[in-house]
């Protein structure tokens, strides 16, 4: 099965790009939108449509120990060579924390790094990593493992109470509140919400009104609501989409399936894992102007850094910003993503 779901994946990368508007906290309108705010829960969407690719491409492939060796090596080839990457261009600002007792947070500690390194990080440590945006492929890595291993049992396939037992026990450890991470239950619930999908998304007869019905329902449910219970409620939105939008039958997947949205989702991977290191710059630069020039952009207001240059129109800043990420996030993708996971393929498949 080599089919690509083309809207899926462009709406990948808009979702990626929401995410980045999200970590870029300004002073102005767009930081205040709820949608704006409510924009982390697209991590649950990445996951969702992750268990349905992956469930796709590989479910019916993985049938011995060594299928199974393949498919980790693979998605290890897939995911782990830009965060590495990323994680060396991070080396500077640990440095400059180190030495020259610049504060750009404590989350740059060599624990901290080979939590990272291992991409154990989402089990390893209560706060933030190296980069921040990396605790979701840390808990991502390690639920593909776990499907893979599923893959091997035979009730598996035939039956979806396993996946469903998954969800409801990962939702109900979340709602449990115990003392600890629940970045992992997060994934799980969200994953294997995906792998349901897979399993009956064809069995569902999609009309072409119901695109911009579930666009409508995205946009109101992020926009109008806030607290705890949309952790819990837009997975469900999320599987729905990806149901709706993988038969590609209307007007905005005909949109979405555009050249350069689809650039989008090619590139959506090194948008959500690049542009914290470019926050993290911005960050620096503010604290190294305060210090020579008295000059300081970026302000804590409630825990949270904000940019604020002090004249109005911080909104601006968008544009720029995000051309630079995706321009980065070219480079990233062909020098980085594609060139390591093809050296780590051909390294083991030859």
């Amino acid at each position: 099965m080599n089919k690509r779901f083309e809207a899926l994946d462009a709406f990948r990368g808009l979702a990626a790009l929401m995410v980045v508007v999200f970590h870029l906290n300004v002073i102005g309108v767009v930081s205040e939108l709820t949608i704006v705010r409510n924009s982390s829960l697209f991590v649950e969407f990445f996951f969702v449509l992750s268990g349905f690719v992956i469930a796709y491409s590989y479910g019916e492939k993985i049938n011995n120990s060594h299928k199974l060796k393949e498919f980790a090596v693979k998605r290890f080839a897939r995911i782990w060579p830009l965060h590495f990457f990323m994680m060396v261009l991070f080396v500077p600002f640990a440095l400059a924390n180190l030495f020259l007792g610049i504060d750009l947070g404590e989350r740059f500690s060599l624990y901290s790094f080979v939590s990272s390194f291992f991409l154990v990080q989402s089990f390893t440590m209560m706060s933030d990593s190296w980069n921040i945006t990396a605790w979701s492929i840390s808990t991502e890595f390690y639920t593909y493992l776990i499907f893979g291993a599923l893959c091997l049992l035979p009730s598996f396939h035939k039956k979806p109470y396993i996946p469903l037992m998954i969800v409801l026990t990962s939702f109900s450890l979340m709602l449990l509140k115990f003392d600890i991470n629940n970045s992992i239950f997060r994934c799980l619930a969200s994953f294997f919400l995906g792998n349901l999908a897979c399993r009956y998304y064809l069995k569902f007869n999609v009309k072409p009104w119901m695109e911009w019905l579930t666009i409508i329902l995205i946009i109101v449910s992020l926009s109008f609501y806030q607290g705890k219970a949309l952790t819990y409620f837009m997975p469900f939105v999320f599987f729905v989409t990806v149901i709706i939008f993988s038969h590609e039958s209307g007007m905005v997947s005909r949109v979405l399936k555009m050249k350069y949205f689809q650039v989008l989702g090619v590139l959506s991977y090194s948008i959500y894992l690049t542009h914290a290191w470019f926050i993290s710059g911005i960050k620096s630069v503010s604290i190294i102007t305060d210090k020579v020039l008295n000059y300081k952009f970026m302000h804590t207001i409630d825990g949270v850094r904000y940019i604020d240059f002090g004249f109005g129109y911080n909104d601006l800043i968008f544009i720029p910003f995000l051309c630079v990420v995706i321009g980065f996030s070219m480079f990233t993708y062909k020098f980085v993503e594609l060139k390591f996971q093809k050296m780590i393929n051909k390294s083991y498949f030859t």
